[in-house]
């Protein structure tokens, strides 16, 4: 939008005269600053953006007036002239119009023949729309992987997990653990305070155990009242203190439902895996037989009387 009425300095009227078929085909929202800071050219893009009209934004549209930088920096033509930068990007912002948009701006320098800094071309991109996609991709992707009542991962991106973990230990020889945990009589506690007192158990257990964890360990929900640890970098010492520290603190919780306590203990299996690359091991099958040997060792601590943990032994 060419601005004869506005008075410009020569070498940005002649800038804007030299651009001015460059400027028409940009379809972000734009405007050319002068050195004062004050909107000397825009297009309609910019105009719906700032929520102004066009003589008003003419009138009297400096930049800090009608944009809102979340930065200490003004990508303005006083900023690039102190900045070692000759281009600033990604500064973010939004308009004080529409304070709700979250705006990518850019701004480059304009020089006159003197190479000296005249104004600015300023561009603005809403990503507003693009960052509620994310944000709904990042949820959808969430809900893929995680086990909606315990937060825990799901059964399928366990294995996942677990399968990388298993790889990683024969590159690098170190050793990793499997926890398979068992709440003692899940069954009596649904037949006998309800289903509801059953869910509330299951989520205690869960961020009980989400608690004790190190950043690098990784649980799931493994079955109706089971779940499953992977213990990264842990030996079979490392592993019975968890577990043991685990156990313990799940018997002297109070599960309180409705004002009932719920007596709560655990049962627990731990296998071990702690060998290096060696020609013809399949990380799958060990993966496999990693979780049966935890699970078979989950069984022997029920067998001899639950609430117990057993660390699986090969004969």
């Amino acid at each position: 939008m060419g601005n004869a009425a506005l008075k410009l300095s020569p070498p940005l009227e002649l800038w804007l005269e030299e651009f001015k078929s460059t400027l028409e085909v940009l379809l972000d929202a734009y405007c050319v600053v002068d050195i004062s800071g004050k909107v000397v050219d825009f297009n309609l893009a910019f105009t719906e953006l700032v929520g102004e009209s066009h003589r008003k934004i003419l009138k009297s549209g400096s930049l800090s007036d009608l944009v809102r930088f979340n930065s200490e920096v003004n990508p303005g033509p006083q900023a690039m002239s102190t900045e070692k930068s000759l281009r600033l990007d990604e500064v973010v912002g939004s308009t004080k119009a529409h304070p709700e948009l979250q705006l990518i701006i850019g701004a480059v320098p304009i020089f006159s023949r003197t190479k000296e800094v005249v104004g600015a071309l300023i561009t603005m991109r809403n990503v507003t729309a693009e960052s509620e996609l994310l944000s709904k991709y990042d949820q959808k992707k969430k809900v893929s992987v995680t086990d909606g009542l315990t937060n825990l991962n799901n059964k399928i991106h366990i294995e996942d997990i677990i399968s990388k973990a298993v790889k990683n230990t024969l590159r690098d020889s170190r050793p990793m653990t499997i926890v398979m945990c068992d709440i003692d009589h899940f069954k009596r506690v649904n037949d006998t305070y309800g289903h509801q007192a059953g869910d509330y158990v299951l989520k205690l257990v869960a961020s009980t155990l989400k608690g004790m964890m190190r950043e690098t360990d990784h649980a799931g929900r493994f079955g109706g009242e089971e779940f499953i640890v992977l213990l990264n970098n842990c030996p079979e010492t490392g592993a019975l203190i968890f577990s043991e520290r685990f156990r313990k603190v799940i018997e002297k919780t109070l599960f309180i439902f409705e004002g009932k306590r719920i007596p709560i203990t655990l049962s627990q299996g731990t296998a071990t895996l702690s060998i290096g690359w060696q020609e013809g091991l399949n990380p799958e099958n060990l993966k496999t037989e990693l979780i049966q040997q935890a699970d078979s060792a989950l069984y022997e601590a029920k067998k001899q009387g639950r609430n117990k943990v057993i660390q699986f032994k090969k004969p």
